[in-house]
């Protein structure tokens, strides 16, 4: 969903345009919501019992190892690809407290624009003005796979696998650019566990 209405804020559409109120629904579908409703409250209170985030784990293990060795990162930036604008929120704010660094910058549809300089002048290698390195770690949805070079960086960590193949290219092609100074480029990819992907055959 989040992807979804990112894409349509991307394309121009006003959010109002393509959120629905519940005025515009049938009266009959408020039972099928108010179930939909309690069996997601009951997910969510199982979910609230989980404290640990293996994913997560393993992600700052990297971090603190390979990710930023200077034989596979020289440049020390890295471009991290999210599917859910909420994993890019959650991203941002526990690696920012657990590693105590001031250099992530988390981008999405809403910041994109503003943050236009910002992410020229830390992450773009063809950037005409000053460069800086305010910003080391770009943590974004798919609002960046496209039409902005990134290739300060020569590593991506693509945190959610995209289930489209040609999306996985689009992300890739941000630091795989003329200008780049790095000899190579390291496209990291986090798969759901074997039990997962037994059920939904995101590697296949």
């Amino acid at each position: 969903m989040d992807a979804i209405i990112e894409l349509a804020l991307h394309k121009g559409y006003d959010q109002d345009e393509i959120l629905y109120r519940a005025a515009d629904f049938s009266p009959e579908f408020l039972p099928m919501l108010q179930e939909d409703a309690a069996l997601l409250g009951a997910l969510c209170k199982q979910w609230d019992a989980v404290d640990e985030d293996s994913k997560l784990d393993r992600f700052i293990e990297m971090l603190q190892g390979e990710l930023f060795d200077t034989n596979t990162n020289p440049t020390g930036k890295l471009v991290v690809f999210s599917e859910s604008v909420d994993t890019v929120n959650y991203l941002e704010k526990e690696l920012k407290s657990m590693l105590h660094r001031d250099d992530i910058l988390a981008v999405y549809s809403t910041n994109r624009n503003r943050l236009r300089e910002t992410i020229r002048a830390n992450f773009d290698a063809n950037y005409k003005g000053t460069s800086s390195d305010d910003y080391n770690i770009i943590i974004t949805s798919d609002v960046l796979a496209e039409g902005v070079n990134l290739h300060r960086a020569n590593v991506i960590v693509n945190y959610d696998s995209p289930w489209n193949a040609t999306r996985l290219m689009q992300r890739i092609g941000r630091v795989n650019r003329i200008g780049s100074t790095a000899p190579v480029i390291y496209n990291y990819m986090f798969y759901p566990s074997d039990p997962g992907d037994a059920i939904i055959s995101l590697k296949k």
